[in-house]
This record gives structure tokens, sequence and C-alpha cells, in this order.
């Protein structure tokens, strides 16, 4: 295996310290309680000022401020199945569009003894369920007129208190909006039809205009400096529920912004001066839909039109069985070069290719016009968007290997 010279910088334990401290308690899980992604930008942009990157002349500042509505949990929640005090981020947590809710509540199943059985279903259509949580079971519904049904209910056509939606594992996201109703997941483990009641308090916070940033600087090119390869990756995650639990977004997406911010310290080397302009972007607001990187194609600081090529990174974290490159389909020119290093240097186990998805920040760039793709890492890392997706969990399998790669393209571009 052949790895490109670094000079002296050393690109794996530098990836090191950037994932360890995005990932660690004080970035808040870079969500929106306590300014936990302001708090990354900021570290982002201080790494940027480190290596002398240049803001671009007409932004007063590293960063591109922008605004969205999200759903917010900064107290502590409380669930309890009778007696039965759930933990939670491990044993239960409020949906993200979850709403404040307060009270106890006794329980009612919809599973498959309820959808499969007439006489059941319709006694159970007749009831008032406004001092009733519903709760979901989908296992063992196996007939699609059963499953169109198990679906509806879950929207509380019935006006439920609330929903409670078994999981057999407990994962986060974001929401920018809230329900009518509460809801819950629990994991499958802790929750029995001998449980009779839960007692709930979930209090939310719903900001409507949360500000946040995309942090932008750049590398003037040596020969072309008005056009330009981007660097791309979100910095955001999840954030907290209370005080005591925090997503800490290891591999999606520190990885991410240790890959990028690695490239940053290459090519900020006098010895790799690039030949055109190399951007770097750290986009906010990704877990929320993209929206910073939408932001960006709506007001870019410099026009699209000029981009050769955008190269997003995120889950960056694996890699012993090879990369996933995401438009990969559509940008064939960019692939025959990907191949070609790889089989001349050895450094990747496979290079899959996928046809184009609004899955990360690459996507508004590619339906813009913009040469872009998205590059992920495949392996047996499998933690996502859980309390578990820690620095200490992330082995950072292929990071050199990958950072190679990608600097033998732009190389050869």
């Amino acid at each position: 295996m052949q790895l490109t010279l670094f000079s002296q910088f050393k690109p794996l334990p530098y990836a090191r310290m950037v994932v360890d401290s995005l990932s660690g308690p004080y970035y808040e899980g870079r969500g929106y309680v306590r300014e936990g992604d302001m708090k990354a930008a900021f570290f982002i942009a201080s790494e940027m000022y480190k290596l002398n990157l240049k803001r671009f002349p007409l932004a007063p500042t590293f960063y591109q401020n922008f605004n969205f509505p999200v759903n917010t949990f900064p107290y502590p929640v409380f669930a309890a199945l009778d007696e039965s005090y759930l933990k939670p981020g491990i044993e239960f947590v409020p949906s993200p569009a979850c709403p404040s809710i307060s009270g106890e509540y006794r329980l009612v199943w919809v599973d498959s003894s309820l959808l499969y059985n007439e006489t059941a279903f319709k006694k159970f259509s007749k009831q008032s369920f406004a001092d009733a949580m519903i709760v979901m079971d989908e296992k063992g519904i196996v007939g699609e007129e059963e499953k169109k049904v198990f679906k509806n209910l879950g929207y509380n056509p019935f006006a439920a208190k609330g929903i409670i939606r078994i999981k057999d594992k407990i994962t986060w996201s974001v929401a920018t909006d809230t329900l009518p109703y509460a809801q819950l997941d629990i994991v499958r483990n802790v929750i029995h039809r001998q449980h009779q009641r839960i007692r709930v308090q979930i209090q939310n916070d719903f900001k409507s205009s949360y500000k946040s940033q995309n942090v932008i600087t750049y590398i003037p090119g040596s020969e072309e400096p008005d056009s330009f390869i981007v660097f791309s990756a979100h910095y955001d995650h999840l954030g907290r529920i209370g005080h005591s639990v925090y997503f800490p977004g290891a591999n999606d997406n520190a990885s991410g912004v240790a890959m990028m911010l690695a490239l940053a310290h290459h090519f900020s080397q006098p010895a790799f001066k690039p030949r055109y302009s190399v951007v770097f972007i750290a986009f906010g607001g990704e877990e929320a839909g993209l929206i910073g990187s939408k932001r960006f194609t709506m007001y870019p600081v410099f026009p699209l039109e000029k981009i050769r090529l955008l190269i997003n990174v995120d889950l960056m974290g694996g890699g012993e069985d090879g990369i996933t490159v995401v438009n990969g389909k559509e940008q064939q020119k960019i692939m025959q070069l990907l191949h070609k290093i790889n089989e001349e240097k050895g450094l990747l186990k496979t290079i899959k290719e996928r046809s184009n998805a609004p899955n990360s920040d690459h996507y508004f760039f590619a339906e813009a016009g913009v040469p872009a793709i998205f590059i992920y890492t495949m392996g047996a890392y499998k933690h996502y968007h859980d309390l578990h997706d820690q620095g200490k969990n992330l082995e950072l399998t292929a990071f050199e290997q990958v950072f190679t790669t990608i600097i033998e393209l732009i190389n050869r571009y």
C-alpha cells in the first residue's frame, strides 16, 4: 500500500484530536441546546485560522449565518412504566417532534393480535383515548393491508394523548416542527403487555428561528485562483436531551470534519500549494434537512459555475470495506480516476458508486449542476444517531488511505 508523503503533518493523530474534541461533552452533541453547534463552529474556525486560511473578500467573517426552526429538549425528561423508571437515551427518547407532556396515562396496544382480530379491532375503534397512550408494535404484522392500517394508526387518528413506538434500537434525529400529540420511542425489551400505565414528563422548547452558521475559508490557487475545488463536511449533530444525555456524533460527522481539516492542513503547506483555489465549507443544519448547504447554494459567496469539483465527506471513521461514492454514477470521469488511483496504489478494498440522493450536503450542489460527490466509508462500525457513536469506539480504520485517495484525485483532476 502506497501513501502520499505528508511532509511534517500526520493526518491520523490530528484526526483523532478533532474527533475526540468535537464528540466530547463540551460541544453538547453539536446541536441546538446550549449552543453546541456554535461552539463547534468556533472550534473549526479557530483551526482554520491557525492555518492562515482566508475569508472571501466580501465576507466580514468566516461565518455565513442562517436561521431555521428546530424543536429542542433542554430540560430533563422522565418516563416510567408502572413503577419502572426508564433511562433516557438508552431505554426511551421523546420523538424529535414531541411537544411538552406531563401526566399519567393508561396504555392501549396496537399490534398483530389486534389487527388480525376483526372483533377486537371494532371494539378498539369505539374507545376514547383522551386518557391513553397507544403502544405501536409492528412485530408480526406481515399482511400489506394490515401494514397500511398499522401505519395510519401511527398518525393518531383517534386523538390519543400520545403514541409510543416500540423500537429494537433507540436512535434519534432532529425535527423542525412539532406534532399535535406526544410521541415516545421505547426499546422493546423494557415494555411489555403487563404494563398498565405510563408516567411521563417532557418539556420541549421550540425555537422558531434558531441562528446557525456555515464556516467558509479558502486557499488561493497558484495558477487559476478563480476556479475552485471545494471540500465540505457537516459539523452539526443531534445535540442533547436535558442535562445528562448528549449524542456524541463521532463518526457522524466529527470524522468528516477531521478529514476536511486534515485536507486543509495538507493544502496549506507551501509544498502542496494548489493550482486551483481550494475552499473548505463546514456546513451547519445538515441533520435538520441539509439547511446550511441549501443556504449556500441559494446565496453562494462565489459563483457555483466556478466550482470544478466538490467533495463532501461524511462518516469517515471506518473504511475496512472501502468507500461508497454517492452521485458517482452521474460523475463517471471522477469515478474512472478514483478506480485508476486505487488500482495503482491499492489503498482501498473497494470503491462503490451510487446514484445521487439527498443524503448529505453534496446534494443541492449536484442539483445546481456542480460536479459533486459524497464519499463515506464502509465497515463494521454500526453506531449511528445513538449514544454509542463515541470517539473511543471509532477506529478511523482507513482514514489515511481515504485522505491519500482524495489528494491523488485532486492532483490528477
